[in-house]
């Protein structure tokens, strides 16, 4: 059996959705579709302030753009992490500063984080790994007793939450992401959320080459013209319209993926002292809701989890790993940072593996997957 690791959810009214925006008259941007993403996302998040834009990326360059760095200004990210954050504060002027993250959900942990701020310290970027919540409360309050400024990095937590409220909505900047590899897809995408409208018309404004355009097509204005410095941000037409199409059916996206990492849970849960010797399946604290974007198993080393991975591949299963720590790279290593730093995330690089979890396994896919895991680790 070939199970691949992820599969894009295909949408049943994708395409009329899609042949409608390149049939309109309004393709390049903040059309109809971007306006209904925009209007359902707010709604689903209980959030308004949402800008589309054309990755999570360009959301966290956003918002850190409105934060106004200087030299030396720094900003908190953990290791274990993509290196869009740090590369966004990199292009706005600030340093970025690397932090360890915990052993249970992979995600910043909050005495490193303390034990990180300086007076130099501008923000915080908590990342959801896995679409699993920080310890928002910890965080929100190191944030609070030092006057910094949280810009949470949901980009693989749509539709998760932290103790009831959804994730991207706790910091005063939410980042997500709508990449080809998350839950809901067009492609390349992100979003934007700000909960202050002020700080939001700003954005909206670096967002679209620096302009006052979206009031001038709100018709606040009888013209539009440059007011600050800016870039393009905006997400097309075609694209916002491929986005609505996923939003709409969230509840199934959500519930299927569910299915599965259930079928995961329930079946690695019933493993011998043996198994757990090898591998642990990844938790989630009681205080968060996941929105199931990935399933991974702890393994005991390194070599564990190669000799699982390899062997899961022989049986038609993409398994995989997953970042090389920020520490750890060509680029940290330029930044001063040493192989001992963060200890956590690099044994969350050597050991994490990344079962398949997508829309289109069934539950009989999921059991295949998690009985060859079983049986490598009772033959290990």
């Amino acid at each position: 059996m070939k199970v691949n690791f992820n599969e894009r959810y295909q949408p049943r009214n994708q395409l009329r959705y899609i042949e409608n925006a390149l049939t309109s008259e309004h393709l390049a941007s903040d059309g109809r579709y971007a306006a209904h993403s925009g209007k359902i996302l707010g709604r689903k998040l209980n959030a308004e302030g949402i800008l589309l834009t054309t990755s999570a990326t360009a959301a966290l360059e956003l918002a850190l753009s409105l934060l106004h760095l200087r030299p030396g200004d720094e900003v908190i990210l953990p290791s274990y992490n993509f290196p869009s954050a740090a590369n966004a504060v990199l292009r706005c002027g600030g340093q970025p500063v690397l932090c360890d993250i915990e052993g249970v959900t992979k995600n910043l942990d909050p005495e490193s984080v303390a034990a990180h701020i300086t007076r130099k310290t501008r923000a915080i970027i908590p990342a959801h790994y896995g679409g699993i919540s920080c310890e928002m409360d910890l965080l929100v309050r190191l944030a609070s007793e030092n006057h910094l400024v949280i810009i949470e990095d949901a980009a693989q937590a749509l539709f998760s939450s932290y103790r009831s409220v959804p994730l991207g909505t706790l910091g005063e900047y939410g980042v997500y992401s709508f990449h080809y590899t998350k839950n809901f897809s067009c492609g390349e995408g992100g979003a934007f959320l700000c909960k202050v409208q002020e700080t939001l018309l700003e954005a909206e404004e670096i967002r679209d080459n620096g302009t006052d355009r979206a009031r001038f097509f709100r018709k606040e204005s009888k013209f539009y013209s440059w007011t600050r410095p800016g870039t393009n941000h905006v997400l097309s037409e075609a694209c916002s319209a491929l986005l609505y199409s996923q939003i709409l059916e969230s509840k199934r996206i959500l519930s299927r993926r569910k299915a599965i990492a259930e079928v995961y849970q329930n079946a690695l849960r019933q493993g011998s002292d043996t198994i757990f010797q090898k591998l642990q399946p990844m938790k989630v604290p009681v205080f968060m809701t996941p929105n199931y974007h990935t399933f991974y198993v702890d393994c005991a080393s390194l070599a564990d989890r190669e000799s699982l991975r390899l062997f899961l591949l022989k049986e038609g299963i993409d398994a995989r790993s997953h970042y090389i720590p920020l520490h750890l790279s060509v680029y940290g290593k330029k930044l001063g940072y040493s192989p001992a730093q963060f200890p956590v995330s690099t044994s969350a690089a050597e050991r994490i593996l990344r079962l398949p979890l997508h829309t289109q396994m069934t539950e009989k896919d999921a059991e295949f997957v998690a009985e060859r895991v079983i049986r490598w680790a009772k033959k290990r």
